[in-house]
């Protein structure tokens, strides 16, 4: 005969069973989304790192074809785990999965090696320079053009000719802006897409702008338009009054509106650049690769379309950042060269050399700076 007693205890050891698989299920539900963050990080440090193999690779190539000797190329930093010598170069492929190197011979100082770098002519050592960014505008474009997709509602891409101006906005008063009108420049500052509409009134504040168009073919400013959010939409929202034309998708149009993007990537680095050099923007807002692998692991969780703009955004930075004329960059070494072609002769490598060290130092104390940064930054978050 079952008792009371016997019936409450296997209830309660059901309750346990119950309790403990569902703690198994929370565990399990942990690890795999552990496991998920941990692959994502994996891939932005693989991402990261292949940027940079492509830019050392632009080297290489270039190198190559040009007939100057390259004694190493890497892949990796840190310890080497394989190395090949093939045709005069060693090949090595390193512990650590991001970073590389191109190493040419005399490249840093004087060799009577006919194939030295200091050998080939000047402009093939200037392509040779440029090569490593030019890789990295290649590669960034291309990823622009894969993954880019169209942003209307019907299908096609939202561009910045006026479809539609609200007659009761302040954007249609006083002879302001007409359905047709393709927005060129907002203050000064060139609308190369869409979404540079809403950068350009941001970056100033003001409701009264200057704004040129092309109108019916031809270069109209327009120097004083006022754009305030006087209109209401069907949700009760207050809006400028401006509808933008959605253009059908096609190659062309495709091909158009990549070519834009990834304009417009260099120039919000560039644009980051002239902010940084001004004081608007503090050297503790920056990112180094613990915070770029950060950043772009965050993204990846929403969207991998999202993610390779990234990827690309940071390809077409490297390009921008490796030309500035500062000192171990290749910007500061293509100015050496444009000097030894204003002077007719080349700096004495031996002072060239001196200034490279130097910037050299420089930016690796910047890179320990930014990286600390980065860790006390995720430290704090995680705290």
């Amino acid at each position: 005969m079952r008792t009371r007693y016997h019936s409450v205890q296997e209830g309660h050891h059901a309750g346990r069973r119950s309790g403990g698989g569902q703690s198994r299920a929370r565990d399990r539900a942990r690890l795999t989304e552990r496991s998920y963050a941990l692959l994502q990080i994996i891939l932005a440090i693989l991402a990261f790192g292949v940027l940079v193999i492509v830019h050392e690779f632009g080297h290489f190539i270039t190198a190559k074809r040009g007939g100057v000797q390259v004694n190493e190329f890497w892949i990796g930093m840190g310890p080497t785990l394989l190395k090949h010598e093939y045709k005069g170069t060693l090949y090595c492929l390193k512990l650590l999965p991001f970073g590389g190197a191109c190493v040419m011979e005399g490249e840093d100082g004087e060799s009577e090696n006919e194939h030295a770098f200091g050998k080939a002519k000047l402009p093939r050592r200037m392509l040779i320079v440029c090569a490593g960014a030019l890789m990295n505008f290649l590669v960034g474009f291309l990823i622009v053009l894969a993954v880019m997709r169209p942003n209307g509602p019907n299908g096609g891409y939202i561009v910045s000719t006026i479809s539609e101006v609200n007659p009761a906005s302040t954007a249609a008063a006083d002879g302001g802006l007409e359905a047709g009108d393709e927005i060129l420049k907002i203050d000064g500052y060139h609308i190369l897409v869409r979404t540079d509409f809403d950068t350009a009134l941001a970056r100033t504040g003001s409701t009264t702008h200057e704004i040129t168009v092309r109108r019916n073919g031809e270069t109209v400013t327009l120097p004083s338009v006022k754009l305030e959010a006087t209109v209401t939409d069907a949700n009760g929202n207050k809006r400028i009054g401006i509808t933008f034309a959605e253009l059908p998708d096609s190659f062309g149009m495709h091909l158009n509106m990549s070519v834009r993007t990834a304009v417009n990537y260099a120039r919000l680095v560039w644009s980051s650049v002239g902010m940084l050099v001004s004081g608007q923007v503090g050297v503790d807002q920056l990112s180094g690769p613990v915070g770029v692998a950060e950043v772009m692991a965050d993204t990846a969780k929403y969207s991998m379309i999202s993610f390779f703009q990234l990827v690309a955004f940071i390809s077409i930075n490297l390009g921008v950042m490796n030309l500035l004329p500062l000192p171990a960059l290749d910007g500061g070494r293509l100015v050496f060269l444009i000097i030894e072609g204003i002077r007719r002769k080349p700096v004495p490598p031996k002072y060239e050399g001196y200034v490279h060290a130097a910037g050299l130092m420089l930016l690796l104390m910047l890179m320990v700076y930014v990286t600390g940064q980065d860790v006390l930054r995720i430290f704090m978050r995680s705290n």
